[in-house]
């Protein structure tokens, strides 16, 4: 059994507190060392008096991460079987680990290109010395000094997001999840290799009050999790919420119906359905019963399959867990029409390894409630779409719209709690210049002012002190 212990200021860190992982079939995997409160509270401490490292020099220490992610044995794994303990522990297919894994390095390589389209065109930008910034503008600078990840185990993917903090000259806390802490174990060790300090950057397994302290000593904080967590933390503008996505597709009259069903089939499958971004509902004008009718026919040809299979698609996990889920979807659907009941699929002799199928549901109208209820596996509600219920659409982190209708596409655009507008595109479609959520570093930094009577003095490569505030 593995043995995974935080990584403090002073390197690895073994606890007498400890705790048991099991994998996707509920079979004993590894051992987490889980670190006590006290000791939480000063390794921020000690981070928080560390100087930031300079914005070069952390982009340098990105990029040569990427190189030791991919080639470096960790716990005993190089990254193709590090990809197969992932997707066994987890139950994430391995196509999936494998998509996140890239996501990763690829943001590692250009760790830069987020921060740099998030940074407002007024203000010059982090590291900038005084006589490249604007006489009377601004620069880009932290609002904080210490950054607190609480990490999801539905996708290793979301250890991208966090690398922007790190690129932005914070020292980072990550609090992985007890579900997958192999990734962020692999990512931290490979960032320390490539030259980030230990004391810029911590891995603190912990429990849930442990966890909270983190948050609350923390300047600023990413915080995934479901509803109970958004409604935690929702109000707090020290604190990032990533929740449901609740993303939906809407397909208006005369829209090209094969077109709709591949974007409805692609989102509904990506990431086994597991992604906030991965389509919950379908919206469609025009015949709802018969498209809902055509993707159960679609999504019922996917065959379950163990996630270290090449082939796997849905997500695999212990029987118990996956008959929860089931009866969940079915229990929500008794006054709906079920085109496609999901199944909890055993796919050992045991019955223990357990794929959890697709489901979709026909709802009678576009406020019902069920519409944005997200579930962890490709699980896809139905319902009429129409023009007097827009706002029903309101909430959704990715709206795909499948239209020419430009009124539409603009009163759909101004709904303040939508992220994302696609047109044409599965709500699971990326670009590294497409926010997830608005930009991380809209959270993270803000625009100060600068203005000077003259330029300073450059000494050894570094700007000169003032010696009062009127000279800055």
């Amino acid at each position: 059994m593995l043995d995974i212990p935080a990584l403090g200021p002073s390197g690895p860190y073994r606890t007498r507190n400890r705790t048991t992982v099991a994998d996707a079939s509920g079979a004993a995997a590894l051992e987490l060392a889980l670190v006590p409160g006290l000791v939480v509270s000063h390794w921020m401490d000690q981070l928080r008096e560390q100087p930031p490292l300079p914005v070069a020099e952390a982009a340098d220490a990105l990029r040569r991460a990427a190189d030791l992610f991919e080639a470096e044995d960790v716990l005993g794994d190089g990254l193709d079987a590090h990809e197969r303990r992932v997707a066994q522990l987890t139950g994430t297919p391995l196509a999936v680990v494998r998509d996140c894994d890239a996501l990763i390095t690829s943001t590692l390589r250009d760790a830069g290109r987020a921060p740099s389209a998030a940074r407002p065109a007024g203000c010059a930008p982090p590291g900038a010395t005084l006589s490249e910034a604007p006489a009377e503008g601004a620069v880009w600078c932290r609002t904080g000094d210490v950054f607190a990840v609480h990490a999801a185990g539905n996708s290793p993917g979301v250890h991208a997001m966090w690398l922007e903090a790190l690129a932005l000259g914070y020292r980072v806390v990550v609090r992985p999840s007890q579900r997958d802490p192999l990734t962020p174990f692999r990512l931290v060790t490979a960032l320390r290799g490539a030259g980030v300090p230990p004391t810029q950057l911590v891995l603190v397994p912990c429990d849930h009050a442990t966890a909270d302290l983190v948050v609350e000593r923390a300047d600023r904080a990413l915080v995934y999790g479901g509803q109970d967590v958004v409604d935690k933390y929702g109000g707090r503008a020290d604190v990032r919420t990533q929740g449901p996505g609740r993303s939906k597709l809407v397909v208006t009259a005369g829209a090209d119906r094969g077109a709709a069903l591949d974007l409805a089939v692609a989102g509904a499958l990506y990431h086994a359905g597991t992604a906030c971004t991965a389509t919950t509902g379908v919206l469609v004008e025009e015949d709802p019963a018969g498209f809902a009718a055509e993707l159960a026919a679609a999504l019922g040809k996917v065959a379950a399959a163990p996630p270290e299979d090449e082939e796997a698609v849905l997500p695999c996990m212990p029987r118990a867990a996956a008959e929860r889920l089931t009866s969940a979807v079915l229990g929500r659907a008794e006054d709906a029409v079920v085109h496609l009941a999901p199944r909890a699929e055993p796919l050992d002799g045991t019955g223990a390894l357990t794929a959890v199928t697709p489901a979709v549901v026909e709802l009678p109208s576009p406020r019902d409630p069920s519409l944005s209820y997200e579930m962890p596996f490709p699980c896809v509600w139905v319902a009429p779409f129409e023009r007097a219920a827009v706002d029903a659409l309101d909430g959704s982190l990715v709206l795909s719209l499948l239209t020419e209708d430009r009124e539409l596409v603009a009163a759909a655009t101004a709904l303040t709690r939508v992220s994302n507008v696609y047109l044409g595109r599965p709500t699971s479609w990326t670009h590294p210049d497409v926010p997830h959520d608005g930009f991380l570093g809209e959270f993270l930094m803000r625009a100060k002012g600068l203005a000077r009577s003259a330029p300073l003095p450059e000494r050894d490569g570094a700007p000169a002190r003032p010696r009062s505030r009127s000279d800055v």
